[in-house]
């Protein structure tokens, strides 16, 4: 599985949750996706989806959380991952290594 499919993965389970995020995807076809969620990451502000995530209870899905998986370490900085590290905690979001 790459990246993408990864991320697409995710994106149906939010959907079967029913958040649609609708922001995102467009954001994924305007820039790609990585380079979306590393726009994402890096913002001071944190997403009305990241928020919605939070409040279904499934950070989990996050791309904050996803980028943390070994498989993705060459795609993202350690700068990267520790801003969506210290995002998650900031949340309550238990990192797993």
């Amino acid at each position: 599985m790459n990246f993408e499919d990864r991320v697409k993965k995710a994106v149906q389970e939010m959907m079967l949750l029913g958040y649609n995020p609708k922001a995102f995807m467009s954001m994924t076809f305007k820039y790609g996706t990585v380079d979306a969620v590393k726009l994402l990451i890096n913002s001071s502000k944190v997403t009305e989806g990241f928020e919605k995530l939070w409040e279904l209870r499934r950070l989990d899905l996050s791309m904050e959380n996803i980028i943390q998986e070994a498989e993705w370490k060459d795609l993202f900085s350690d700068d990267d991952r520790e801003k969506a590290k210290k995002r998650l905690l900031e949340y309550g979001f238990e990192v797993k290594k």
